[in-house]
C-alpha cells in the first residue's frame, strides 16, 4: 500500500512551491531495471508525484505536423519527487505524516496528528 494515491490532498514541503496544496493527479513508480531493460524491485527513493496547478514550467513546442495541436509555448505541469510532498489530512486540515494500520482485514491509512483514516 503506497502512502500517496491518485486523488489525495498534497502539500509541497520543499523546493520552490513551498506551500503549495493540490490534488494528485498521477504517481509514478520509479523501478530497478537489469541489462536486458526487465524490472526487478521498486525503488521507493525515486517515486515521482503529478500535482495539479504545482510546478508548472514553460515548454517551447514547434509544429511538426497537422497531428500537434498546441504549438508556441505552452505550460506544463512536471512531476516532484513524493519524498518533497506531505499528505493532508481530511479533519484536521494539516500536513502530515501517514501511518498505516489494520480495520478488520483491510489495511487503511490514518493521520498521525489526530488518528483519523484518510480515505
Amino acid at each position: 500500500m503506497q502512502r500517496i494515491k491518485k486523488g489525495d490532498t498534497v502539500q509541497v514541503i520543499n523546493g520552490n512551491e513551498v506551500g503549495a496544496r493540490g490534488k494528485v493527479e498521477r504517481v509514478i513508480n520509479a523501478w530497478y531495471v537489469d541489462r536486458f531493460n526487465r524490472r526487478i524491485k521498486r525503488d521507493p527513493n525515486k517515486d515521482r508525484v503529478l500535482i495539479a496547478g504545482v510546478n508548472i514550467r514553460k515548454k517551447h513546442q514547434r509544429p511538426i505536423s497537422q497531428t500537434r495541436t498546441q504549438t508556441g509555448i505552452i505550460d506544463k505541469e512536471i512531476p516532484l519527487p513524493a519524498s518533497k510532498v506531505m499528505v493532508v489530512c481530511n479533519s484536521c486540515n494539516e500536513a502530515t505524516r501517514i501511518g498505516f494500520r489494520f480495520e478488520g482485514d483491510k489495511k487503511v491509512r490514518f493521520c498521525k496528528r489526530c488518528k483519523s483514516t484518510i480515505g
